[in-house]
């Protein structure tokens, strides 16, 4: 980007570029549950055919396709997409903030957001925070807090159960919320009584089971709750601000949104996000950081507060380290981190701790590595603006694309991996049930006579059908003459016409009669046309009907034999057939084509020939003019009268529609016959088709190794579908 894009700009583009691609991921999402479900029917017809057979072969190869290990890497990938849809698919570039208690975390978001301790929790004492919050740059609106909680399943579910799982694995987690208030608390497992973490992860369970009461009506709230933001520290907060924990309500939210506007110019659509670390909160805080850091952030903040007298690296700090670099694997941490270091100034030598800020930031690298790292006195706005936030978003402008470009070619490399996965799997699949046995080889001898019986009832079919079309000419289609009448008929029944009260209102509403009047024939226009719309649907079905005879000549027993090759009728089985074809049978593939795609359209066909009916009811055409003085009683019959004129003019026009599209459908079907019985190699062509699809037509002639004939082709039309959709998976670019 070039220097003249402000930042705004700059991060404006940069999310546009995001949400675009978060709609392809959609797309791709969603070809992942349709391989699923392909696979799935797979499995099922796997079931059959080596139920159906004793070939020890056939049974050893359909075992060998690892149809579950392909649904396990489809399930992996699919909650991946969620997870780099989450991050496309925001509207802010999002920057977290995290640190052990008592560094200067809200202290910083105090001083980058302009917000006060009632907004993010500060106290003197331990940690503070107890729910996740984010904080949203939005001048547009009013200050506000968005306060979301769980619902009672989400709560026993996710909040709960967690806990049972990890710590009382020996008792089942409770279903319902009313079951975990009746139920005494399981007690902590000897074994885990001596660790350390396992106690104080029991703590917080009894926590929730204790103070219930207190937060359990929040659970029954809609979400969201919009409260004055100098009130949001009572949702989230662990404890009031003098350290006093009288607050429980944030053991019932999921999430809050802070809306405000941020004290800084051009800053663009950015989010801060304040995370409780790890330890604050119990289990279900450890899961916000893991959730929000793989999800929700861009570049997250690592905050420490250094001691004036001596400093070293926590083993929490590195742990926390640690935890936020596996979350992301596909990414280097130092990519997308920065280092803060929050200096305290003091005349005491005792308590300003820059010297030990620089001595940790020069240690750090040998273990630590970030993509920038500053000094900064978090308490400070102007300080915490210029080393910051300005330094962030530099960097964030300056590297966010190339970063995103690193994340998206690790999806696209495990996407091209899962291809070849399946890709191999379809390929054994393929071969799985053998090729015609050497013992029946084809007898060519046989098949011709066999395909000269078919041939020749499918020619006398098609002759016949288009004998009977051609007959049928002059005659009205009995179905589509059926809508034409019903649109007649609902056309005078519902005609539109306004009452006097209603002409006279709009008269009031618009200024004048003659106003309502043209108001009046517009309406009456349009609304006349309506019942005539349905006539799309009246020529779809007389279309199809047609291509479900033709379709009936190739698919019936007695003529074409082709029914084992879709189960489909009209014009989805001519398209299976179409499928089937391809380009190497260049007579008959553009004909079934040309057939498939032939409709005959009530806009393109009839309706321009209707419109030419409805001058009278066109107000500039000065067919329908009113007296010097007129009244709504005047306009009423006016319009009685242009609309009869109307429908009157149009009853000649309307006998001959129905006999119109016969012409039109017996000319395409000519067309179609011609093309597929009297074209050049037309015959070869068929002769051709016929010797592929030999076993299907005619299972009973050519037997094929150790399996039914049509589980076989039910078998291979699977494997190709799971095999088409494989191919459909990767389109973008990486």
């Amino acid at each position: 980007m070039t220097s003249s894009f402000t930042r705004e700009q700059q991060i404006n583009s940069i999310i546009g570029k995001r949400q675009a691609l978060a709609k392809k991921l959609s797309y791709i999402r969603q070809q992942l549950i349709s391989l699923n479900t392909a696979i799935d029917q797979m499995e099922q017809r796997r079931e059959e055919i080596f139920n159906s057979t004793n070939n020890e072969t056939v049974r050893f190869r359909l075992l060998s396709i690892e149809l579950d290990r392909l649904r396990q890497s489809i399930l992996t990938e699919e909650q991946n997409i969620t997870r780099y849809h989450s991050r496309f698919a925001r509207k802010t570039l999002n920057i977290g903030v995290v640190g052990l208690a008592r560094q200067g975390k809200s202290r910083l978001l105090h001083s980058l957001s302009g917000l006060d301790s009632n907004a993010i929790p500060a106290g003197p004492f331990g940690h503070c925070t107890g729910a996740r919050s984010t904080i949203v740059h939005n001048p547009a609106l009013d200050p506000r807090g968005e306060i979301y909680f769980y619902t009672k399943d989400e709560f026993v579910r996710n909040v709960i159960a967690p806990y049972y799982s990890e710590l009382l694995d020996s008792s089942p987690p409770p279903a319902t919320l009313e079951e975990f208030e009746s139920r005494p608390l399981p007690t902590l497992p000897i074994e885990k009584q001596q660790s350390v973490s396992a106690r104080v992860k029991y703590a917080q369970l009894e926590l929730y089971k204790n103070h219930l009461a207190d937060y359990k009506p929040l659970l029954s709230l809609t979400s969201p709750k919009y409260v004055p933001i100098d009130t949001v520290r009572e949702y989230i907060a662990q404890d009031d601000a003098a350290g006093q924990r009288v607050f429980y309500n944030y053991l019932a939210v999921r999430e809050a949104r802070v809306i405000c506007a941020f004290p800084h110019e051009n800053v663009g659509d950015i989010a801060f996000i304040d995370m409780p670390g790890l330890g604050d909160t119990g289990l279900v805080a450890e899961n916000w950081l893991l959730s929000a850091l793989s999800n929700d952030v861009d570049i997250v903040l690592f905050v420490k507060k250094p001691s004036g007298l001596g400093e070293v690296w926590k083993p929490q700090e590195i742990d926390l380290y640690d935890t936020t670099r596996g979350v992301l694997p596909e990414l280097p941490l130092e990519m997308w981190s920065f280092l803060v270091m929050n200096h305290v100034r003091s005349s005491s030598p005792n308590e300003d701790n820059l010297r030990n800020c620089e001595r940790l930031l020069g240690e750090k690298a040998e273990q630590l590595k970030f993509a920038g790292s500053v000094i900064a006195d978090c308490s400070n706005p102007d300080e915490v603006k210029e080393l910051v936030l300005q330094k962030v978003l530099d960097y964030l402008t300056q590297n966010i694309e190339r970063i995103d470009y690193l994340y998206v070619n690790s999806l696209y490399d495990r996407l091209k991996g899962l291809q070849n996965q399946v890709k191999s799997e379809m390929q054994k699949a393929k071969e799985a049930l053998g090729t015609v046995s050497e013992s029946t080889p084809f007898n060519f001898n046989s098949f011709n006579r066999l395909f000269r019986d078919v041939i020749k009832r499918v020619y006398s079919g098609f002759e016949q059908l288009t004998k009977e079309l051609r007959d049928q000419r002059e005659i009205p289609d009995a179905s589509f003459q059926e809508y034409v009448s019903r649109s007649q008929e609902n056309a005078y029944a519902d005609s539109g016409i306004p009452s006097i009260e209603e002409i006279e209102d709009t008269r009031n509403l618009l200024g004048g009669y003659k106003s309502a009047c043209e108001y009046y024939l517009n309406y009456n226009r349009t609304h006349l046309t309506q019942h005539f719309e349905s006539l799309e649907e009246g020529l779809s079905r007389s279309v199809e009907s047609v291509k479900v005879q033709l379709a009936e000549v190739l698919r019936n027993a007695y003529q074409g034999r082709l029914n084992h090759l879709s189960s489909n009728i009209g014009t989805s089985f001519l398209r299976d057939v179409t499928t089937q074809l391809g380009d190497q049978y260049p007579a008959l593939h553009p004909a079934f084509e040309m057939l498939i795609d032939f409709k005959l359209s009530y806009q393109g066909f009839f309706y321009y020939r209707l419109r030419r009916h409805l001058d009278y009811l066109t107000p500039d055409t000065g067919m329908a003019e009113l007296s010097v003085k007129p009244t709504a009683k005047e306009i009423q019959d006016l319009l009685i009268a242009m609309h009869k004129i109307v429908l009157e003019n149009l009853k000649d026009e309307l006998l001959y529609w129905p006999i119109e599209i016969n012409h039109a459908i017996f000319a395409m079907i000519e067309q179609f016959v011609d093309k597929v019985l009297r074209s050049e190699n037309a015959l070869d062509e068929w002769q051709s088709f016929y010797i592929e699809n030999r076993a299907k037509v005619w299972p009973e002639n050519f037997q094929e190794l150790s399996v039914n004939n049509g589980l076989r082709w039910q078998w291979l039309e699977i494997t190709e579908r799971v095999s088409t959709v494989n191919k459909s998976i990767l389109t973008f670019e990486s």
